[in-house]
């Protein structure tokens, strides 16, 4: 019975992906539909070339302007590990932060609202507009402790 939840869970994730793009104005396409529901199958951590390499019917390009337009809506995360390589990771919330595990890779989303306010206030300070930050905190988790 969990799986069939787990199912439904994706497909409703797929659809409130697709309903995003349409209400930003831009096209829906079959390969649009494909790559996201990828995503969404995808646990943890994934590159864009693991991701065109799993779509091999799918042209690069386009795997590439679909998560680049998912990252811009802020529905999948970009997150830089310190092997140079940009990781991408469904988006579970509104702005916030990752933990990442330096052993296992394992990354939680993580709300710092003190941080958050301490930024707004930084902002004021600095008498400049702040267009985006990002903060990875690199554990160990309990798992791999």
């Amino acid at each position: 019975m969990q799986i069939g939840r787990m199912v439904y869970d994706q497909i409703d994730i797929v659809n409130k992906l697709i309903e995003s793009i349409n209400i930003s104005g831009n096209s829906v396409t079959n390969s649009r539909r494909r790559i996201i529901a990828e995503i969404v199958r995808k646990e943890g951590l994934f590159t864009s070339e693991e991701l065109a390499k799993s779509l091999p019917n799918i042209g690069r390009a386009t795997v590439y302007r679909t998560l680049r337009l998912l990252y811009e809506q802020g529905s999948v995360c970009r997150i830089n590990i310190v092997d140079d390589h940009s990781y991408y990771t469904l988006s579970s919330s509104d702005h916030h932060h990752h933990t990442v595990c330096k052993k296992c890779n394992k990354i939680d989303e993580i709300n710092l609202i003190g941080l958050e306010k301490s930024i707004k206030q930084f902002e004021k300070n600095i008498n400049s507009e702040i267009l985006s930050h990002n903060l990875e905190i690199y554990i160990i988790c309990s798992d791999c402790a």
